[in-house]
């Protein structure tokens, strides 16, 4: 006489997945916070026409060498123009800066990171008045 043959089960259990080895969807992403471009927006709002009066400014101020002369040299007002045009153009290439961690990061972050372009252009003016003499 034959016995039937039982089918063998496995006594061994398959670990689950890990949460770090299954994809992510996108519903698990943390989304951004609400609002969010709102700060970065009044930042650039803001710094634009102060950034324009810095321009306007950092443009006439070679007027201040006119009365520059071996007998009276300009070194201050020389290293403050240059000094301000540095400003300025970090300033400008800032405007940018803000958006990234307004999106990615908290509100706070997004705020304090929007007032850098307006301190840079406030910075280069303050500069370039004081240099000049008019501070």
């Amino acid at each position: 006489m034959s016995t039937p043959v039982r089918p063998q089960v496995s006594t061994q259990t398959t670990p689950a997945p890990s949460p770090n080895t299954a994809p992510s969807l996108a519903a698990d992403r943390p989304q951004p916070p609400r609002k969010w471009w709102i700060a970065p927006l009044v930042g650039v709002l803001v710094a634009l026409p102060v950034q324009l009066v810095a321009a306007f400014l950092l443009l006439v101020s070679p007027m201040a060498l006119d009365s520059c002369s071996a007998a009276n040299p300009c070194g201050r007002t020389e290293a403050a123009i240059a000094t301000t045009l540095i400003l300025f153009l970090l300033a400008v290439l800032s405007l940018g800066l803000p958006w990234y961690p307004a999106k990615r990061k908290s509100r706070g972050v997004g705020i304090g990171m929007s007032l850098i372009p307006l301190g840079l252009t406030l910075a280069s003016i303050g500069t370039l008045l004081l240099g000049i003499g008019l501070g």
